[in-house]
Formats: structure tokens, sequence, C-alpha cells
């Protein structure tokens, strides 16, 4: 499978997911749509319920008012009829305006309001020239007949609006408990096919997945096993060179010394790093001990690979000589720009020597670390890319996307950066910027929030205001998530992480900065490996650690004039785990000449 198939594979795994929960998800609207109408008609056929009884609650009201009048002749006793006569207008226009509207449609109702109101104004022009009759009398039979039949016919009206209106109720209520059921099993049916689909679609994409991922595993395997033949015959080659390898950078400061220009000069590696080449490699002319030209001096004026005079001689540490002979070369970068110079000698006093083979040993050990070093600094940004791209898996919002693929490109930059500074190739190109530790940290999270909810782990953030210092904002990220990283493998399964910034202030042996304090509620560190915790390639990890995080990170810190210390909590406390504290100074000593890959000797990594 080609990476274009890959990633058409990718594109409709994350899309056709979504496409299907959108439709669902519109499905889902329409029938809350057709529930909400339901529920709207049902309202309103309760709200004209209520204004037919409102009605005629008030018309029996006047009733009421006008026998009072009859039996008593008093004026007061009109009051509920005027109260009611003010109000009854108004109520038929709102329930007429009801009826009216189109989402309501009841033109039979209409037409029932119309009968009720004909009725209601004639039993009022009965009701006022009742009122106006000063002699009439409950005891006129005619006239109790004739009002009694005018009530009669309003109390049928409204029976008969009630009954329409009961009926329309009935039959909404019945298409929302249809309509329940209905969306019930809509809902039930969708929601399986699409659970169904997904899952058989996630079953053959897998499946092909798998597929392709065996047939890589075959293919790697073959690549390792070329590979490991390709090291040995390396090897076998570097154990059949019997020279000596002095490497230095532009300015004649030694780099690296292998075991046999270690014996023959008497330095060790350790001893005649940074020392100047004519300090360490001490040569002169066999015959008359004159001091010969430092090779790198010819190399940096003649740009080209040059041989040494004959009759050189090499005088060690201890005064012992040894007859050389060879060249010296200048190393160059892709560009062409020459990055450093390599010496090649040998002792030809003793051409016998067989110390090949610890050449190669110390050159393949070398390149061990360095591969080691590079594969574990490169591990945290590429996991915070995996994590970048978790998020715009689940992100549909434009700005956020951009944040995202903004932030996957710097950490892919500092990969560059990191494997560029292991290997010294690199030098640091800026001077010290300002830093808000607040919001580095915060970037640093934002990149780990992935496996912080894998492993359901709360952060406790105590900080809120900026600080501010000096130094590489992409070396000290490189910090943090080391040590963040360390907090949550420690914190375990629902574990708990503390993250808290606050001033140092100046103290006899420390200048003003900043003072970070990462705590883990896991068990701690024993004490019996505290000391060994910064040396190099310690780790408590097994296969999964590298032993170099805290030595990397020990480097930075220190390479910006600041310490990391690592304690435990005590039982009482809220996180009884480790406490590392990385204090930072204001104004940092940290350089573009400074290297970032130097480190005290004697400090090394628990990762």
């Amino acid at each position: 499978m080609n990476l274009r198939e890959f990633r058409r594979i990718l594109r409709q795994t994350l899309f056709l997911p979504i496409f299907l929960l959108l439709i669902l998800a519109a499905l889902f609207l329409w029938e809350i749509h057709r529930s909400s109408q339901n529920f709207q008609a049902l309202d309103r056929s309760e709200q004209i319920t209520q204004q037919i009884s409102l009605i005629e609650k008030l018309i029996i009201d006047q009733e009421t008012g006008l026998r009072g009048y009859q039996l008593t002749r008093k004026p007061e006793m009109l009051d509920p009829y005027h109260q009611a006569a003010n109000q009854i207008p108004q109520l038929f226009t709102q329930l007429s305006n009801t009826l009216a509207d189109p989402h309501v449609n009841r033109p039979n109702q209409r037409q029932r309001l119309a009968v009720l109101r004909d009725r209601y104004q004639m039993w009022l022009g009965f009701a006022e020239s009742t009122i106006a009759n000063h002699s009439g009398d409950l005891a006129d039979p005619v006239l109790n007949a004739r009002g009694k039949l005018m009530m009669d016919d309003l109390r049928s009206s409204f029976a008969s609006m009630f009954d329409a209106e009961a009926r329309v109720r009935k039959k909404r209520l019945d298409d929302v408990l249809h309509f329940h059921r209905e969306e019930f099993v809509t809902i039930l049916s969708g929601s399986l096919l699409v659970g169904l689909f997904l899952g058989l679609f996630t079953r053959y994409r897998l499946t092909n997945v798998s597929k392709t991922y065996n047939a890589a595993l075959e293919q790697l395997r073959l690549r390792s096993d070329e590979l490991y033949e390709n090291q040995q015959r390396f090897k076998t080659t570097l154990e059949s060179i019997g020279d000596a390898v002095i490497a230095c950078d532009t300015e004649g400061r030694i780099q690296f010394m292998n075991v046999i220009a270690q014996n023959l000069t008497g330095w060790t590696g350790a001893e005649a790093m940074g020392q100047p080449l004519q300090d360490v490699f001490y040569i002169v002319n066999e015959e008359t001990h004159e001091i010969a030209e430092n090779p790198v001096e010819k190399v940096r004026r003649l740009k080209h690979v040059i041989g040494l005079a004959n009759h050189t001689a090499l005088i060690s540490r201890q005064g012992k000589q040894y007859i050389i002979d060879d060249s010296a070369a200048p190393i160059r970068n892709a560009e062409g720009d020459m990055t450093g110079i390599v010496l090649v000698f040998r002792d030809v006093t003793e051409q016998k020597r067989t110390a090949a083979a610890l050449v190669a040993g110390e050159k393949l050990a070398v390149a061990g670390r360095l591969a080691a070093s590079i594969a574990h600094e490169i591990h945290n940004p590429l996991d915070s890319v995996a994590n970048l791209l978790f998020l715009l898996a689940t992100e549909d919002e434009p700005t956020k996307r951009a944040e995202y693929l903004q932030l996957a490109q710097q950490e892919l930059g500092r990969t560059m950066q990191i494997s560029r500074t292991m290997l010294s190739l690199y030098r640091e190109p800026k001077a010290p910027i300002l830093i808000d530790l607040k919001e580095l940290i915060e970037g640093v999270l934002l990149l780990l929030d992935r496996r912080l909810a894998q492993q359901s782990q709360r952060i406790e953030r105590d900080f809120s205001e900026p600080l501010i210092v000096e130094g590489f904002p992409a070396e000290l990220r490189q910090v943090f998530t080391n040590i963040i990283v360390n907090a949550i493998e420690a914190a375990g399964q629902n574990g708990r992480i503390r993250i808290r910034i606050q001033q140092s202030p100046a103290e006899e042996l420390r200048a003003a900065g900043a003072l970070v304090e990462i705590s883990d509620s896991g068990s701690g560190v024993p004490e019996s490996i505290t000391h060994s915790l910064f040396q190099p390639f310690f780790t408590t990890k097994g296969e999964q650690g590298t032993g170099l995080g805290l030595w990397v990170s020990m480097g930075i810190v220190q390479k910006h004039g600041g310490m990391i210390q690592i304690t435990n909590g005590s039982s009482e406390d809220e996180y009884p785990g480790a406490h590392a504290r990385i204090y930072l100074p204001t104004h940092t000593l940290a350089s573009a000449a400074r290297r970032s890959t130097a480190h005290v000797a004697d400090h090394g990594s628990a990762t």
C-alpha cells in the first residue's frame, strides 16, 4: 500500500463516519422538529379551551350580577356584570385571532364563535333592557323564560365549542403518542443501521490495515536483516582499521578522539574534549624536534585534504614518542561549508598493532549513544504531533485546526533542532528571548492532552499570572515535556498532578527567577536510586526507557543557569509522590554560542 492509498483510507475512515453521524443528527433534528410541532398544536388547543372557559365564566358572572340586581335592585350588585362586560369583547377578539391563526386552522370553531358572539349580543341586549326597566322583576314568567332561553343557547354554544376542541385535543394527543412511538423506532433503527455500517466498515478497513501492517512488518524484518548485515560489514571494516582519529571544530578544539588516538596522545576523551588540538596532538619533527605546523591551521588555510610532513613524531602526554603519518581533511556539510576537521593518523613504528577492534567498538558505542539520544529526544515532539493529529480529527472549527497545524509544525521543527543539536552539527542561531512560563507549560499540557485523558488524570494548575524569564523556548519546552511525562507515568491511572509556578527571590548564591514545581500522586522515588537520577543511561523502566531524559533536561537547565531538584513528598501530603523543582533565573546565562549538548559529566536520566 502506497502513501496515497493510505491517505485515502484515512480520509474515508475519518469523513465517512462523520457524514453518517451528520445524517443521523439531521434525522434526530427532523424528529425533534415534528415533536415540537405536535406539542405546539396541543398547547394551542389547551390555549383555546382556556379562552373559551374564561369567556363562559365571565358571562356567568354577568348573569349572576343581573339576577342579583333583579332581586335587590341594588346597583352594586351589577359590579360583576360591568367588570365582565369590559373584558368579554377583548376576549372574543383574542379567541377570534387565535382561531384565525394559520397554524390553528379552525374554520368550524370560528363559525361556532360567531354564533356564540351573536347569541351573547342578544342576551346582552336583553340584560341591558332589563336593567333599564326598573319595573323588571324575577316574578315575570315571560321575562324569565326569555332570559333562560337565551342563556341556554349560550350554554349550548359553549358546549359545542368545548366538545369540538376536546375532539381536536384528543386527536393531537393521539398524534403525539403515535409520534413518540414512531420517533423511538426511527431513532433506534437509524442508530442500529449506522452502528452496524460503521462496525462493518471499520472491520473491513482494519482487516486491510492489518494485512498491510503484516506486509510492512515482513518488509521491515527483511530490511532489519539487511541493516544488520551492513552493520556487521561496517563493524568488520572498522575493526580492520588501525588508525587513530581526532575530530575538531573549525576553531581547532577537539570534539572526538577514538581509543587509539587517546592511547597515542595520552589524553582521555573526556580530558581532551574542548581542548585546543595543539595541546593534545603535540607533533614535532622527528629529527630536529622542532614543532610542526598545526594540521588544523593548514587545512583551514588550504581547505582540502593534506598529508602530514615526513618524519612527523607525536609526543604523548607522558613523553612517549610515536612516529606517525597520514592526513587531515575538512568536514563539510550538505552546503559545502567547512564545519570541522578530522585527523586520521597511525603509529608507523608499530605496524602490527591490533587495535582496530577497539576503534570499531568505540565508534559503534558513540554511534549507539547518539542514536539512543536522538530516538529518545524526538519521541516527545513526535508524540505531541500525534496528539495534535488526534485533536485535528475531532475539531471542526477552522481557527482551531489552523492552530493545531501550526503547533504540529513547531514540534516537527523542534525535532529537527534536537537531531541537529545531538549530532553536534548545529549552532544556536538566535539569542535568548523572553518566555512566558505559564503560556509555555499550557502549550505542553495541550500537546499531552490525549495522554492525560487516556490515563484519566487530573491536572491542578497553581498559576494565574504570567511569569517571564529569558531562554530558548524549544529547549525549555523539551525540559517540561520530559518531566511532565515522567509525572504522568508515575501518577498512573486516575492519578493527579500539580504544577505550581512562583517567583523565586534572590538568594546569596542564586539570582532572582522562577521556580516551577511539578508534583504527582505516585509512590515517589526510592531513596536507593535518588543519587543516580541524573547519571547517564540510568533508567528504572527497563526496555521502555533510555536513561537520557533527565540528563538532557539537566544540561539544558544548567545551560540557562538553573537547577533541577527531585524529592519525595510526605505521606500526609496531598501529593505524596515525586516533587520536581526547576529553578530558572530571570536573566539566563545561556547564549547562542553555548551548545545545548553541554552537560555536566556526572548528570544523567531516570527516564
